[in-house]
């Protein structure tokens, strides 16, 4: 949630940071996982009343997320780890957007992140294939 601090977040990212694959942790029900992007992506447009253009599956190759809403001033991110969902950084969305957001993360079990907590210099395991400088690349990036 955006109420964790910094700390917090940075435990959550630890957890989920895995030394081997950088794209997708072992497991990865791909899928499943675009199958509920897909339903958060239906409610927020039936909450927002309007429709919203989205990236997923072929669109989004080589990267540690996997779909991302587009809005005009930024996007929403989700990432294959660990349910985390983040809005891009420097990202101008409407409050009562972001709102919504937070609501519907909260119905369907995404965890969001605060963008600057993924900004943080990355402490994890993961060499990548190519420089992974923060915790925003290490999953919400294309790495």
């Amino acid at each position: 949630m955006l109420s964790m601090t910094k700390e917090e977040t940075l435990k959550l990212f630890a957890q989920y940071d895995d030394p081997i694959n950088w794209e997708y942790p072992c497991g990865y029900d791909y899928n499943k996982e675009i199958s509920r992007f897909r339903k958060f992506l239906r409610t927020l447009e039936q909450l927002l009343g309007t429709k919203l253009d989205s990236e997923t599956e072929s669109y989004i190759q080589d990267a540690s997320f996997h779909s991302q809403i587009l809005f005009k001033r930024g996007a929403l991110r989700f990432s294959n780890f660990g349910n985390l969902v983040a809005f891009t950084i420097n990202h101008e969305i409407d409050e009562e957007t972001v709102r919504l957001v937070e609501h519907l993360c909260d119905e369907m079990n995404y965890v969001l992140i605060n963008t600057d907590a993924a900004k943080l210099p990355y402490t994890g395991v993961n060499p990548g294939v190519t420089d992974i400088s923060n915790w925003w690349i290490r999953y919400f990036g294309w790495v």
